[in-house]
């Protein structure tokens, strides 16, 4: 099993940055320079995305082999086979928006292999997975059409390589850290369903009942995901405690029930955590009172409820 001490002597995390950066162009970066350095930069982006497009139209193994030339250590193709393969094939169509079953299955496989959080944080794991998933031929609607936006990006190889780096290991050059937990595919399916299994056993600890299932239902959806983890990670700290990720979710849940299953707006998101993190700014979650916290919670999504909950729980402080 290769662990994360292993990773760091085979891809070494500034290697691994520079060679995501080598296949994208950053002009904010360049703004500073003359036109013709600016032109120089550009153009030797758009060579690394030209091997990058003939790689992807040559298929899996090239695929693979691309993947497996990062700056690193000659041991990682000899290595792939230690990495965990997928249950089975996953189409297109399964990869545009993973179900819970996906998610499960996949997570499944990880679990039992033996990933840790200190695993999936690194794009670095996740792209040599998916040079090893890739390679076995996984994904047999091609590597363009699953990872690399198909025919909207086949015009533009800038758009093309963004498209490709962010499904398969994140995009952390451009889209900050939270981008191997948002925008790598089956990265997300994995912390999402470690995340729904959480909220399911924590609430039941609090004498709640909400399944995986539908917990997961409530973390599904790009938009929602996002936000969900940029808040926890970036803004929000607080909400990392379990019990308050377990009240903002089953309020997010009941809201979504009592509008005939309809997805949460950002907003009410946005509004929902922010309101649970005020909480978690004046007392300690883990002594918060069960009700007072899914009720701050419940409050925030209900436009109906006001600050009432406030006072009718001060009594226990």
């Amino acid at each position: 099993m290769i662990t994360p001490a292993d990773l760091d002597g085979l891809i070494n995390r500034s290697a691994f940055r520079d060679w995501q950066s080598s296949l994208i162009y950053q002009g904010k970066y360049h703004k500073n320079r003359s036109e013709a350095d600016r032109a120089a930069v550009q153009m030797d982006a758009k060579r690394c995305q030209q091997v990058l497009a003939e790689a992807i139209a040559d298929g899996p193994q090239a695929v693979r082999e691309f993947l497996c030339n990062i700056p690193s250590n000659s041991r990682l193709t000899a290595l792939l086979d230690d990495l965990p393969a997928l249950p089975r094939q996953l189409t297109e169509a399964e990869m545009a928006q993973t179900t819970f079953h996906v998610d499960r299955e996949v997570s499944g496989v990880l679990d039992n292999w033996g990933i840790t959080p200190m695993h999936a944080g690194e794009s670095s794991f996740w792209s040599l997975c998916h040079a090893r998933w890739i390679g076995d031929g996984m994904f047999p609607d091609g590597v363009q059409k699953v990872f690399a936006g198909g025919e909207r990006t086949t015009a533009d190889s800038e758009a093309m390589a963004r498209m490709f780096l962010r499904r398969v290991c994140g995009l952390p050059v451009v889209r900050g850290n939270t981008s191997v937990i948002t925008d790598c595919v089956l990265s997300a399916s994995w912390w999402r369903y470690r995340l729904a299994k959480e909220v399911s056993a924590t609430l039941t600890g609090e004498g709640e009942t909400l399944s995986i299932e539908q917990a997961h239902r409530v973390l599904q959806g790009s938009v929602l995901w996002e936000t969900f983890v940029l808040n926890m990670i970036r803004k929000l700290a607080s909400l990392n405690a379990p019990r308050a990720r377990a009240a903002v979710v089953l309020a997010l849940f009941k809201y979504s029930e009592q509008h005939n299953g309809r997805t949460v707006p950002r907003e009410t998101v946005n509004h929902c955590m922010q309101r649970v993190a005020q909480l978690g700014d004046r007392f300690s979650f883990a002594l918060v009172d069960w009700t007072r916290l899914a009720d701050t919670a419940t409050c925030a999504v209900d436009p109906r409820s006001n600050d009432s909950t406030e006072v009718k729980h001060a009594e226990n402080f």
